[in-house]
């Protein structure tokens, strides 16, 4: 397991001190110019929600920016949770690479032939 590090930025964060803010922008405000509910954005900015590949497409029509900015934005939050997560890495010690798995079958079906 990796030492954990800093935690990414999110992508609410991002929104709400360099976009939010510094525009002078409200929750509803933003939500109006992406065009989707206010509870959407509320959740998004206050990181209760995960950024989706839509909301990344009108987020970077809104503010200028490509699809890829938020998008490794959330990929980055994503990444640093599970490998910060001691019961996924636990979970994930387990798995048994295919190629090896493949081998063992053989040799247990070359004993029972």
């Amino acid at each position: 397991m990796k030492q954990a590090t800093r935690k990414p930025t999110t992508v609410g964060d991002i929104l709400l001190y360099e976009y939010l803010e510094p525009l002078n922008l409200k929750i509803n405000e933003l939500a109006e110019i992406l065009q989707v509910h206010r509870n959407t954005v509320s959740a998004l900015v206050n990181n209760n929600r995960k950024l989706t590949t839509d909301m990344a497409f009108r987020l970077a029509k809104a503010f200028d920016t490509s699809v890829d900015f938020w998008l490794n934005l959330q990929a980055a939050v994503d990444l640093w949770e599970v490998e910060n997560d001691m019961r996924a890495q636990e979970q994930f010690s387990r798995i048994v690479p295919a190629a090896d798995f493949i081998t063992r079958r053989k040799a247990e079906q070359q004993k029972v032939a």
